[in-house]
C-alpha cells in the first residue's frame, strides 16, 4: 500500500511539473482595457493610466519592472534584485528616499 501511494505521489509531481512548464501564446494574453491611456515618457520608459472612482481621491501607483531573478544570466545575479532596491533611492527632482516621502504625504 506504501509503494502504491508513492507512485501515485511520484505521479502527480511529474504531472503538476509537466502543467506548469506549459508555454503561452498570444492568444493566452489578457485582454486589454480600452480605458487605459498608454504613452511613453521621454527616457523610454512606458506608462498606463485607468482612472478609479474608489477609493474616492486616491490614487493608486504600480511600478512594474519587467525583469526578475529568473530572467537573469548567470553573469548577473542579483542585479533585479538590486534595481528592485534601487527604484525608489532617489533621482535628481527626489534625493534620496524624498520620492517615498513625496509619494506617501500624497495620501
Amino acid at each position: 500500500m506504501n509503494r502504491m501511494l508513492a507512485r501515485m505521489l511520484v505521479l502527480v509531481v511529474m504531472a503538476c511539473t509537466a502543467m506548469a512548464q506549459g508555454t503561452f501564446s498570444d492568444a493566452d494574453k489578457v485582454r486589454f482595457n480600452p480605458n487605459i491611456r498608454t504613452g511613453r515618457l521621454e527616457s523610454g520608459i512606458p506608462y498606463y493610466i485607468l482612472k478609479n472612482a474608489r477609493p474616492a481621491n486616491r490614487m493608486e501607483l504600480t511600478l512594474v519592472v519587467d525583469a526578475g531573478a529568473v530572467l537573469e544570466d548567470d553573469d548577473q545575479n542579483g542585479l533585479a534584485h538590486f534595481c528592485e532596491h534601487m527604484a525608489f533611492n532617489g533621482t535628481n527632482s527626489f534625493p534620496k528616499l524624498e520620492l517615498v516621502n513625496f509619494l506617501e504625504s500624497m495620501g
